[in-house]
């Protein structure tokens, strides 16, 4: 799926071989971001130990679930049976997404069509969150209602709901008609319009199915598990026999601001108020992370490699080497780590970041950044 800073590059550049040499003397890997999912789901199937994801946010505890919480592998055409044969055959007979399906660009342009969008999805529908919310935004009429319908027919039993949940969460970001995330989405201008077209004829359903087939083969040696919440509130559950993974917000933004649309989805939530271009949730239900906050990450940063120092873990730290808008850099975590820990500096590895919102026109939407790697080891005798 799309993710700023995924880690899923750097696992096959050095990373993966760094965590999988230090995991063989820990009991366990705690993952305290774990954001996509990527480390989670690398070292659990790759290693017999037991995964500890954190995040923040929802969408990432389901995508970690998925397949560290599952130690066999998942049947494809039995969930096909379950779950998408009955959003196929509803869908069919949906009055909705029957009305999405016949709209048309006119002679007039992208403007037109768009606002025809976004006036049926006004009408009230029950059927789930992603209509009235997003469509004819971020999502098509008919995208927006099969997306609902997915989750309607989510199945209810525990593993084999939370892997269709994350295929829905993947899909949506790959069909989301905006610029990498959802902090905004595109608007029926005519430079932007041809993306909006692109993103609107991609049915979920396809991209449900390449999901699926992705995800279920997928699973973990050792059952692991996972948190939803602020990492600072799980220092307690941390053994000194863990190695714990950090790769936190490298952004002043908050991550809430640009996953919403995903949230939404992975707490099945109906209705959902928004507001504002970007369709954004009330502030104060979206999740706030200190290390989004320029005036909170160094006060952050200095808490958490304290907490980590008193419990005598190892820690694998990742950060973009160059200064970050949050106001931390590379210099500045191994300065504080080095107070707590023995620091030991890897390679630097090339990596492809975010940059939060640009457009490729007047800002590249990537970025090349060269990604810090150090290993805190616990000083144990002081």
């Amino acid at each position: 799926m799309k993710y700023m800073g995924s880690k899923r590059s750097m696992l096959s550049n050095g990373l993966g071989h760094l965590l999988l040499t230090e995991i063989k003397n820990a009991s366990r890997l705690v993952d305290l971001f774990s954001g996509a999912g990527s480390v989670a789901w690398f070292i659990a199937e790759n290693t017999e130990k037991p995964v500890l994801a954190i995040d923040l946010q929802k969408y990432s505890s389901v995508l970690a679930a998925a397949v560290i919480s599952r130690i066999e592998p998942a049947d494809f055409d039995l969930i096909d049976d379950r779950w998408l044969k009955p959003v196929r055959q509803n869908r069919l007979d949906c009055t909705l997404w029957i009305k999405g399906k016949k709209l048309r660009v006119g002679p007039n342009g992208i403007k037109p069509y768009v606002e025809r969008a976004r006036e049926l999805c006004s009408i009230p529908s029950s059927t789930g969150p992603i209509w009235n919310a997003y469509g004819g935004h971020y999502f098509s009429p008919a995208q927006a209602i099969t997306f609902d319908l997915l989750l309607n027919f989510l199945p209810s039993e525990g593993l084999e709901r939370t892997l269709c949940l994350a295929a829905c969460i993947s899909a949506a970001s790959q069909c989301v008609a905006s610029p990498g995330h959802t902090a905004q989405p595109f608007q029926p201008t005519e430079g932007a319009g041809k993306y909006i077209l692109e993103a609107w004829r991609k049915d979920p359903l396809d991209y449900i199915k390449k999901s699926l087939q992705f995800l279920c083969p997928l699973h973990a040696n050792v059952k692991g598990q996972v948190l939803t919440g602020d990492a600072e509130d799980y220092i307690d559950l941390i053994q000194p026999s863990d190695l714990v993974f950090i790769d936190p917000p490298y952004s002043s933004v908050q991550y809430s601001r640009f996953y919403h649309v995903l949230e939404t989805i992975a707490e099945t939530r109906n209705p959902r108020t928004v507001e504002g271009i970007g369709r954004y949730p009330p502030i104060n239900e979206r999740p706030q992370s200190k290390f989004s906050n320029i005036g909170q990450a160094k006060d952050a940063l200095h808490e958490l490699l304290g907490s980590l120092a008193k419990k005598n873990c190892t820690v694998v730290f990742t950060f973009p080497s160059g200064k970050s808008s949050n106001g931390l850099s590379g210099d500045f975590i191994k300065q504080i780590a080095s107070t707590n820990f023995h620091v030991e500096d890897h390679n630097k590895v090339e990596g492809v970041f975010s940059t939060l919102g640009g457009n490729n026109n007047n800002r590249s939407a990537r970025q090349k950044s060269d990604e810090l790697i150090l290993v805190l080891r616990p000083r144990r005798n002081g």
